[in-house]
């Protein structure tokens, strides 16, 4: 019934390659009425191919009329499908009805080839079986030619009326695509008198796989790589069908007189090679002309690398995403372009940098919104054109709000970025400023790009985060330490209470006598009202005193130019009456002028103050009475402070723990342990340094050490 022909060989590999890619167009988007068009095109290319094939392999003339008029059940849907998918692609809604009439008119053709009206018989070509033409055939020739010129006509139509550069270039593309596949045609002068191989599958083969590569691969956006792609195809397709059938036709009879009737292992060895080593020359092919087409597309990557590589290097996030956005706005070239980033507070994704922004772009996009829904959903970009072209090619409402949003937002394309499946942050771009529009490489190069930098933006954010709890742990610190700063003071007056109020006593009864003496005499005495004013000003000045160290020590953090030897003055007329009672001398030795340091005058009063209160307590543990020398000198560097006491001094083995906080060798109650770690702190804080020498029963000396200002002024004091 059959038997081994070469020449049908082309025609199957053709009707395979046709359903194969009808198929897979189909599944990759059965809701696409452009999907579903391509597919039923795809399909009738199949049949017509399919069967001229099995018509060359039949042996028996009946067999191969079989097979012609299956082939011809095909060709009768090819043209109702060009046309139906010319209409779903420029979408041309009010010619549905058109569509319907030309499925019926094939559908009709098909049945009449039960009959011998279109085709009547078989004739014996050298390349095969082939069919012969009824008296109908002339009427079915102009039915079919009708529905591709307005399938041509519609693609005109829409090319016209494009409004957006890709739907005109796909337009375009899709226009001179469809025309070339209709070379197709030139099978038919077979039966009129031209007596050559049918060569129609050249141009259809080509047709189904630049538009099948092209929307499934490319989208119908990248039409360069398409066309280019496509061309190589077939010129590795016609090496591979075209030497073993120029073999066959010129090489017969050589091959007959070498092989016998085994003659076709001669073009079936040679098509075998060709096969195996087609597919190598193609993606070689195919590499050396993107590297030419996508050098654009390569300089991102390039650029794109080294700035994954400088995004790992910057710990601010507001500095990152700024970085971000402009680089890509340099390196490709666009108009506007802003990042989103989600905030988990506010539940939606908040505009975090943009430039060549206009005043409406939106603030912010809700996290419920369609556009995220979708985004995270289906992890990969959206591109405005296509969205809109869906919203109008389909009756989904997604698609009609995702257009709404992304109009709304100002994006051509929005580009998500994913870390662990949780989308962090949305790249939103511009149209490119060179009129080009974005191709399938440029989506793979963002989304690469969006990827890596999800990492660089997690991690600053974390660093951020760190940071904001640093400085809010400080803050508490610095809270903490001025409370117990404030403490040790009060409990520092709270030991002076006893003096104070002694030496507030003296004045007091002045005024109480004096007052006392003027009511009973009614007469008033010059004298003694100059003695109750004076008392007066006296307590006024006491209380002054033990107030303005009694104050908060952080109602003032400025650092100030003081002279270090008033502040020691100030803490002396402080305390000197309190030693008084507790016959315990000050001596204060320093030369008279500036020892100017940088700081807060109440921070180290205070310091001063404790220490001294320190060696009044270290005294008194030994002795009745004694001494405490204060010496002040200043090198170039440094201005020195020694405070000297003939206390009982430390031992050796605690010395390193009396700057640790609540360490004391105070009886219960006497002391918190908190005056010498307060004292080091407030040092430290100035950037100076306080140490102690001490030895048992000889006393102590404390040595503050403080940056000196190197400025010369005249200061004057006085103890």
């Amino acid at each position: 019934m059959y038997k081994f022909n070469p020449y049908s060989i082309p025609s199957l590999i053709t009707a395979l390659f046709c359903l194969f890619i009808g198929i897979f167009v189909y599944l990759k988007n059965k809701k696409s009425s452009t999907n579903i068009a391509f597919g039923l095109l795809s399909l009738s290319c199949f049949i017509w191919n399919i069967g001229y094939s099995m018509a060359y392999l039949s042996a028996q003339e009946k067999l191969a009329y079989f097979w012609c008029k299956f082939a011809y059940v095909g060709i009768s849907f090819i043209t109702s499908s060009a046309y139906h998918f010319s209409v779903v692609f420029v979408r041309l809604k009010k010619q549905r009805k058109i569509i319907l009439i030309f499925y019926i008119i094939s559908f009709i053709f098909a049945l009449l080839m039960k009959t011998n009206y279109i085709v009547s018989g078989v004739n014996l070509r050298f390349w095969g079986h082939h069919t012969q033409i009824g008296i109908s055939h002339n009427a079915f020739l102009i039915s079919w030619l009708m529905p591709l010129i307005l399938a041509l006509k519609n693609l005109r139509y829409g090319y016209k009326n494009a409004k957006l550069p890709l739907e005109r270039q796909r337009t375009k593309y899709m226009f001179w695509v469809m025309l070339f596949a209709y070379l197709g045609g030139v099978d038919y002068l077979v039966h009129y008198g031209l007596d050559i191989y049918p060569v129609g599958f050249i141009p259809v083969i080509i047709f189904i796989f630049a538009i099948g590569y092209a929307i499934v691969k490319h989208r119908l956006m990248n039409i360069t790589i398409v066309i280019s792609r496509t061309g190589i195809f077939v010129a590795v397709y016609t090496l591979v069908l075209g030497l073993p059938f120029l073999l066959v036709t010129f090489g017969k009879a050589k091959l007959m007189g070498l092989l016998g009737a085994n003659w076709w292992l001669g073009p079936l060895v040679l098509l075998t090679i060709l096969a195996t080593v087609g597919p190598f020359v193609y993606i070689y092919l195919q590499k050396r002309a993107e590297a030419i087409l996508l050098r654009e597309q390569r300089r991102y990557q390039e650029t794109f690398k080294q700035t994954a590589m400088e995004m790992t290097r910057i710990r601010n996030l507001k500095k990152l995403l700024n970085f971000l956005v402009n680089v890509v706005i340099k390196t490709v070239g666009i108009s506007h372009s802003a990042i989103y980033l989600f905030d988990l507070s506010a539940n939606r994704f908040i505009l975090k940098a943009g430039s060549d922004l206009e005043n409406r772009q939106l603030d912010f996009i809700d996290k419920k919104s369609v556009l995220i829904s979708w985004l995270e959903e289906h992890k990969e970009p959206l591109f405005y054109e296509e969205v809109k072209r869906k919203s109008e090619d389909t009756t989904e409402v997604v698609f009609k709000e995702l257009e709404d949003q992304m109009r709304r937002l100002k994006a051509t394309l929005i580009v998500p970025s994913f870390l662990e499946d949780k989308l962090l942050n949305i790249l939103l771009l511009g149209d490119k400023l060179s009129g080009r529009i974005y191709t399938s490489e440029d989506l793979y190069n963002f989304s690469v790009l969006s990827s890596e930098s999800a990492l660089a933006i997690e991690n600053a954010i974390l660093y951020e985060n760190i940071e904001e709890q640093v400085r809010q742990r400080t803050k508490e610190l610095v809270e903490v330490q001025r409370q117990l700063t404030q403490a040790e003071k009060l409990a520092t007056v709270g030991t002076l209470a006893g003096g104070v109020a002694h030496e507030i006593n003296n004045p007091l009864t002045a005024i109480l006598t004096n007052v006392q003496m003027l009511l009973s005499t009614g007469e008033l005495d010059k004298e003694s009202l100059e003695i109750i004013e004076e008392a007066t000003k006296r307590c006024k000045t006491i209380v002054q005193k033990l107030m303005t160290y009694a104050q908060k020590p952080m109602e003032s953090t400025m650092f100030y130019k003081i002279n270090l030897l008033e502040v020691v003055n100030t803490a002396v007329n402080f305390l000197k009456f309190h030693l008084e009672q507790d016959n315990i001398k000050i001596i204060v030795n320093g030369h008279q002028g500036d020892y100017l340091v940088k700081g807060n005058h109440n921070e180290l009063e205070q310091v001063i103050t404790n220490i001294i209160l320190n060696a009044k307590d270290a005294i008194k543990q030994i002795n009745k009475s004694g001494i405490v020398e204060i010496n002040l000198s200043q090198d170039e560097d440094s201005v020195n402070l020694a405070i000297k006491d003939e206390g009982k001094g430390i031992p050796q083995e605690i010395v390193p723990r009396i700057f640790d906080p609540f360490f004391t060798t105070k009886e219960v109650g006497k002391g918190l342990g908190l005056g010498l770690s307060i004292c080091q702190a407030i040092i430290d804080k100035h950037n100076g340094k306080i140490t102690v020498e001490s030895e048992p029963n000889k006393g102590s000396v404390f040595t503050v050490q403080l940056p000196r200002v190197k400025e010369k002024s005249m200061v004057k004091s006085e103890v």
